[in-house]
């Protein structure tokens, strides 16, 4: 089984990347909780599930979880189930820029103000952790 985490900055196109994932036959799933991750991977692993390949994004919107990521993963590894991490990524002009188009507020926007700048510089450091450990960025 093949089995993709997606993670990465907001706005970055992390929804998008899910979307082609799943047009090359992926099971993909959005924004699953951090602590549901050796859970879900024991289920896909599951031949009776006749899973070949699923997508997980796992974000910034985990919150407080996310911190959790690191001791989940080593879980996925004691079960035997191998992953990528595919990390998106933009910079934060272009992250800002994306977020006033569409009019969308960022996942920490009630935590800093509206101040988008801050809330970015906030997920940036949050998330790079799992940018340094990602298979593909």
């Amino acid at each position: 089984m093949r089995f993709v985490i997606v993670s990465g900055m907001s706005g970055a196109g992390k929804s998008t990347a899910l979307k082609v994932l799943e047009d090359f036959g992926f099971f993909c799933v959005d924004n699953l909780p951090v602590a549901l991750l050796p859970n879900f991977g024991e289920i896909a692993s599951d031949r009776q599930t006749e899973v070949d390949k699923v997508a997980v994004g796992v974000d910034i919107r985990n919150g407080e979880q996310l911190s959790k990521l690191n001791s989940q993963l080593d879980t996925l590894c004691e079960l035997g189930i191998e992953y990528e991490i595919l990390f998106l990524d933009a910079d934060d002009e272009t992250l800002v820029k994306r977020y006033k188009e569409t009019r969308r507020k960022h996942p920490l926007d009630d935590k800093f103000s509206s101040c988008l700048h801050k809330a970015i510089a906030f997920e940036r450091e949050q998330l790079s952790p799992l940018r340094e450990v990602a298979d593909y960025y």
